[in-house]
């Protein structure tokens, strides 16, 4: 997704403990950038939208500028007509000629319609002698093949006679509908005819609808593969045209090569992005010709196109492989045959409701390679159907302006989340905007500034400041976990961004954020510089660490009196200096780290340097460092960045690296190398240590026995750990309590890290 926002929201402060960001109104929502509409706000709050089957396609016809397409009589009432309510109506003005007793309904957009439905209010007289005529939005062409301007030609009629039912209803098939066209053929005798509502039940909201406000895209790329430099990508204006629900805009291309026999046989591809992640069970492929001339004159006629030969159909749900090309599903198959090329209009893939953000077709451009002699792929509309709310959209916050450097404390929200669905709360931070510019002719199209330029006063359109990250902005931030937890990216900085992931694993549960709220207030120090000497180590070796923090403290600042470091390694406090004065601490021991008070709060700018032992296991060990203000409370903890502490220090990392090697396990040693079972406790267990270097996660370590021909005795220990100091135990017995005949044997430690396993030994010999 394309995160460059060009809004930059200044946040306008309030003299409070401490000031806030508040989005909580509809109008702050809209300031986000969001995925179409795969998130709606109502009310202030934001949620997920909601994909529908079985919809009635004029309920929303206004939304894609349709509605009433025209009407002969009686005009006012036309609205009646598709206002969903069945009491209203729209009825011809019986004093009008016959030939105005009509009205046109346009549903926006091309629909798969399954059924057209005219309900007549109850008591009314229905219409006797109607037709109702249909089309999927088909021109009039002239006798040079081009299209008449604003023609409309409808392409089937249903006729009745002597009608007496209030509800009359049309199976249509799924076929492509977007007009309708209401018209009687005699004045009947009662004219009391009130027409309630039309209705057109369609498959559902058609996703591939909103892709591109959504930030997704449509790629087409012609002759895939070519070895002979042909593979062509098609601009997106002709990409639209599979997903701008225009059944009469096409894609299908006429053979570059000609007709006969082809250099290589050759492929076309269509690749869909939704733009969000979608709960997807159904995708229709429209071949309709009804943009094409009907085969008369000169030229390509509807007579010489071809749909599909064959095709292979995939979905992908965004997850990327090693590579980071995107990890694609087979999901259908259409079996060659040539019949396919045009006995078949409507393609359809349907399969259980899953996960899709991508689609993706391929198929020939050629019979091997023979060419087809006409055009080839012939698409007028991609179709994508689901149900429920997206299984995924992300929401980004402009760039919200502090003002000044200012130390951010803590994230806040308001959120209903029903079980399957959760919300992710990222953020980042940076000092640095980088300013971009896009130029406009007068007519607001997009130029380049060499052509912004060349252009005369008064052809040329506004400028606009497009404002991004910078390059000192921190990556996202890993989800927040609660509401009023400490901020997660570093601080103090000027300006601070949000990112928002709804998340539904099941279709009907969407979670709803009412509020946001960021508070910040004054930095302890304006700026910190921290980093770590030596910044390597031996593994498994306890070794002596400076910690060198650098605090530049401005007049705004409020100071701090405690240092937090903490670590997956642990540390043991040695000695802390301010300036080089040693000063004096109390230390306290917390979870994976330590905390430092001193006597007296840091208000001016400072080196502290502290001094602390540690045992590594794990390569690039960090070293996190905390401070904080005791007289403001734990919620005030601003993060220290690493950076160039002291210019006498080779280092300006605060991690600690281990020695390049393959090595997963060290310093392996034995409790005895007799083991004496007789349970006198005296050796009547061996125990087995070693250092475990190098594992985050934790993963598989095996103790396993062997005699002296190799063959193996008992797997006498099986467990999962990460990185530190392990200890296994044997004590001499088989996993059914049986002790093992006395002898030498031998012990063997496996460990299997990502990429491969190492294995050590030891002999012990078991007396009794």
């Amino acid at each position: 997704m394309h995160y460059a926002l060009a809004l930059l929201l200044v946040v306008v402060c309030q003299s409070a403990a401490a000031d806030q960001i508040r989005i909580t109104t509809t109008q702050d929502w809209n300031r986000w950038q969001r995925p179409g509409d795969a998130l709606s706000v109502e009310n202030g709050t934001l949620r997920p939208g909601f994909i529908r089957r079985d919809i009635n396609a004029v309920a929303n016809a206004v939304r894609f500028g349709g509605g009433i397409h025209g009407v002969g009589s009686n005009p006012t009432r036309a609205g009646n007509l598709i206002d969903g309510d069945r009491t209203t109506y729209w009825a011809p003005d019986p004093s009008a000629p016959l030939e105005d007793w009509w009205i046109e309904i346009d549903l926006g957009r091309a629909v798969s319609a399954q059924r057209i439905e005219l309900q007549f209010i109850e008591g009314s007289a229905p219409l006797e002698f109607f037709r109702i005529l249909t089309s999927d939005g088909e021109p009039f062409f002239n006798n040079a093949n081009s299209v008449i301007p604003g023609s409309l030609r409808y392409n089937k009629s249903t006729s009745y006679s002597f009608n007496t039912e209030n509800t009359v209803v049309i199976d249509f098939e799924k076929k492509p509908l977007q007009y309708i066209r209401i018209e009687a053929d005699r004045i009947q005798s009662d004219p009391d005819i009130r027409l309630g509502e039309v209705s057109v039940q369609s498959i559902g909201d058609n996703i591939s609808l909103g892709i591109w406000e959504r930030g997704g895209g449509v790629s087409i790329v012609s002759e895939v593969g070519s070895t002979f430099g042909r593979e062509l990508v098609e601009s997106v204006g002709i990409s639209n045209t599979l997903v701008d629900g225009d059944i009469t805009t096409y894609w299908g291309t006429v053979h570059r090569g000609g007709s006969g026999a082809q250099p290589e046989q050759q492929f076309g591809q269509f690749e869909l992005d939704l733009g969000a992640l979608f709960w997807v069970d159904t995708v229709r492929m429209l071949g309709d010709g009804s943009g094409i001339a009907p085969g008369r004159g000169a030229g390509y006629h509807r007579g010489g196109t071809f749909n599909y030969l064959w095709y292979q159909f995939y979905t992908s749900d965004g997850s990327r492989s090693v590579d980071g090309s995107l990890r694609w599903e087979l999901m259908g198959e259409l079996p060659s045959d040539p019949r396919n090329l045009q006995g078949i209009v409507h393609f359809e893939e349907h399969f259980p409701l899953r996960k899709v953000r991508h689609v993706r077709l391929f198929f020939p451009m050629s019979n091997g390679i023979q060419a087809f002699n006409g055009r080839i792929g012939t698409t007028a509309e991609w179709q994508v159907f689901g149900y429920g709310h997206p299984a995924e959209a992300v929401a980004v916050s402009p760039l919200f302006d502090l003002q000044s450097v200012q130390h951010i404390t803590a994230l806040h929200w308001d959120v209903d989340t029903p079980s399957g669905a959760r919300l992710e709360i990222r953020s980042r931070t940076g000092n640095a905007l980088q300013e971009t510019y896009v130029f406009y002719d007068k007519n607001g199209k997009a130029v380049t500034q060499k052509r912004y330029d060349k252009l005369i006063p008064s052809f040329r359109g506004a400028i606009d400041t497009l404002r991004t990250p910078g390059a000192d902005w921190s990556t996202w931030s890993r989800p927040y976990d609660t509401s009023g937890q400490l901020f997660l990216s570093p601080a103090p900085r000027r300006y601070v961004q949000l990112e928002l992931r709804f998340v539904s694993e099941k279709p009907l549960a969407s979670a709803a954020l009412n509020e946001l709220r960021i508070e910040y207030n004054q930095p302890l120090a304006q700026t910190t510089r921290a980093e770590i000497f030596p910044p390597r180590s031996e593994p498994g070796q306890t070794g002596n660490f400076t910690y060198y923090l650098r605090a530049e403290i401005a007049s705004s600042s409020r100071g701090f009196d405690q240092i937090q470091i903490v670590s997956s390694a642990g540390l043991s406090f040695e000695s802390l200096r301010i300036d080089g004065q040693t000063q004096a601490v109390e230390s306290a021991s917390i979870e994976q780290g330590i905390l430092l008070r001193l006597t007296e709060p840091v208000r001016r700018s400072a080196l502290v340097e502290i001094d602390f032992q540690s045992t590594l296991f794990l390569n690039q060990t960090r070293f996190d460092a905390y401070l904080y203000n005791s007289a403001l409370g734990p919620q005030v903890r601003q993060p220290v960045d690493p950076g160039d502490a002291d210019e006498r220090i080779d280092s300006s990392v605060t991690f600690v690296a281990l020695p390049s090697n393959d090595r997963l396990l060290d310093n392996l040693t034995l409790s005895s190398p007799a083991l004496t079972p007789n349970g006198d406790g005296i050796h009547d267990e061996v125990i087995l240590s070693f250092d475990l270097l190098k594992i985050i996660d934790p993963r598989p370590v095996e103790l396993t026995v062997y005699d002296l021909a190799g063959r193996r005795v008992v797997t006498a220990s099986e467990t999962s750990v990460s990185a530190g100091r392990i200890s296994l135990r044997w004590d001499g017995r088989t996993p059914g309590g049986q002790l093992v005949s006395p002898g030498t044997y031998i012990l063997g430690i496996r460990v299997r890290g990502d990429a491969y396993e190492r294995v050590q030994h030891r002999i012990v010999t078991v007396v009794y």
